[in-house]
């Protein structure tokens, strides 16, 4: 399957799963209230940190796929690798769902703050985020399988069919039958479950048969230690990575109220989506960058990622530029909630910013993966750890959403300035001057231009119509993307050939 057709998927897919989101969070805010929704927000939240335990594991076992692919009899190791990845899996979802029963009525009682909410049904939800916590960690494994093995046409169909139970079954279930916040978790466990299942069974659908059929239940150690570096490097890392991007809403989550903490959670979401975007684009590059190089084709694999690079950074600088500029006006046109909308626009122009250049400065980290070397990158996150993290809390206890936001932007940036050329160096040299002077820059330039422009000469008005402020919006952010693509040479190369036939 082509790269052009997997990420076409993908995008669809997540473009589905963004746009589901804006349409029905709202209304999740509408039927739960603002606290019931703060600990939906708060389910999110524990769901990352606890996303330390996968051990990195996830991503090993998805370039492990792709490397097989291009080995001679890979998936003889390959199986061997899996079947003790669904040991380690299966043993640490037991103890995290005993821990965090265990844990939820000091949760409930302590860490969160809230008013109207009982104290059993805080303690009844807290226990079922830790169950579906455990069936997330398989969906994730069993979704890197399917990935490597680059069948992201189905996948991203599976996805928009489950997101669609997710998000409208919900809805359903919250506008007619029950808005207790008891009922929308145990709903969305029962699709959870259903998810495990489905993409356990695709990717086992697409192994190869193999010689020696592995047992049910069964430990490698030599195949887990051959692994072990890599998928250290990416728990290592990882960990970090949460640590960065997690502090500011674990500190905020126990500072303001938990009214407060779902409009930051509508916040998260809105900013969270810019990264999302360049999803679609690096779940389709990084199986193929892996392989090309277990081939020895390194210039096929730069002309990936230069291509990529640039795509992503038309989208991302767009899409954050325009959150960011009309921050107020998007929040009010999303949820028809004046009080999130005012609470919410100056911490959504940071992270918005923040995120944009956030998924561009992820390109540096897929090249590091390609070569299975990341030792760097664990250098990198431990260096970025050590500085961003105690600027992120003094900015979050001091200044809270706000301040957060500004030091999350600020670092993102300078980050992206220092490091970048580093590896950049390391892996290729020579490279990087010609990719952020070529590549990156034009983009950056026009698109910084077009969009302060447009901001300056088109103000919107909070008192018209919803639903006509909402179409002002996505036109103006489509005439920001159309002229931002014309700085990016594939983009430009396509048009020009499609105009030229």
């Amino acid at each position: 399957m082509s790269i052009k057709i997997n990420s076409t998927a993908n995008f669809i897919s997540q473009g589905y799963t963004i746009l589901i989101g804006i349409a029905i969070t709202p209304l999740y805010l509408q039927y739960l209230g603002a606290e019931a929704y703060g600990l939906v927000g708060f389910f999110a939240l524990m769901q990352a940190w606890l996303n330390l335990l996968d051990l990195g594991l996830s991503p090993t076992l998805g370039r492990q796929v792709a490397y097989a692919r291009g080995q001679k009899n890979g998936f003889e190791f390959f199986k061997r690798l899996l079947k003790s990845f669904e040991l380690i899996f299966i043993v640490l979802a037991l103890v995290i769902i005993a821990g965090i029963y265990l844990a939820s009525d000091w949760v409930a009682q302590v860490w969160i703050k809230a008013d109207t909410l009982d104290l059993s049904t805080l303690i009844y939800c807290i226990g079922l985020m830790g169950v579906m916590i455990g069936f997330r960690w398989f969906t994730a494994l069993y979704r890197s399988g399917i990935n490597g093995m680059e069948d992201q046409v189905w996948l991203s169909a599976a996805n928009i069919v489950l997101i669609s139970f997710k998000f409208i079954g919900a809805l359903i279930l919250l506008a007619f039958i029950t808005k207790d916040v008891r009922h929308f978790f145990e709903y969305q466990l029962v699709i959870g479950v259903l998810e495990v299942l489905l993409f356990m069974w695709r990717f086992y659908r697409q192994l190869p048969t193999t010689e020696n059929a592995p047992v049910l239940f069964a430990f490698d150690w030599q195949a887990i230690k051959s692994v072990a570096p890599f998928a250290l490097g990416i728990t290592y890392t990882a960990g970090i990575w949460i640590l960065i991007t997690q502090t500011d809403k674990l500190i905020l989550s126990g500072i303001l109220s938990l009214a407060e903490f779902g409009y930051f959670s509508l916040v998260a979401l809105v900013a969270g989506g810019i990264t999302a975007l360049s999803g679609p684009i690096s779940q389709a590059i990084m199986p193929r960058m892996t392989l090309l190089l277990s081939q020895g084709k390194q210039d096929e694999m730069l002309s990936i990622y230069r291509q990529a690079s640039q795509i992503v950074a038309v989208i991302s600088l767009s899409v954050s530029l325009m959150i960011g500029l009309y921050a107020e006006p998007l929040i009010y046109a999303w949820t028809g909630n004046k009080e999130a909308a005012a609470w919410g626009y100056k911490v959504l122009i940071w992270f918005a910013l923040g995120n944009g250049v956030l998924a561009i400065n992820a390109f540096q980290y897929y090249l590091q993966s390609a070569f299975g070397q990341l030792r760097l990158h664990v250098i990198g996150s431990s260096i970025s750890a050590l500085i961003q993290v105690p600027i992120i809390y003094y900015a979050a206890v001091n200044y809270a959403a706000e301040g957060a936001g500004i030091a999350w932007f600020s670092f993102r940036l300078v980050w992206f300035l220092w490091w970048t050329p580093i590896v950049h160096r390391r892996f290729v040299p020579g490279f990087h001057l010609s990719w952020i002077l070529k590549d990156i820059l034009p983009i950056v330039v026009i698109t910084v231009g077009a969009a302060l422009g447009l901001s300056n000469l088109v103000m919107l008005d909070l008192t018209q119509n919803r639903l006509l402020l909402f179409f002002q919006m996505l036109g103006l952010g489509l005439l920001l993307l159309t002229i931002s693509a014309f700085s990016a040479q594939p983009i430009r190369s396509h048009i020009f050939k499609r105009l030229k036939r």
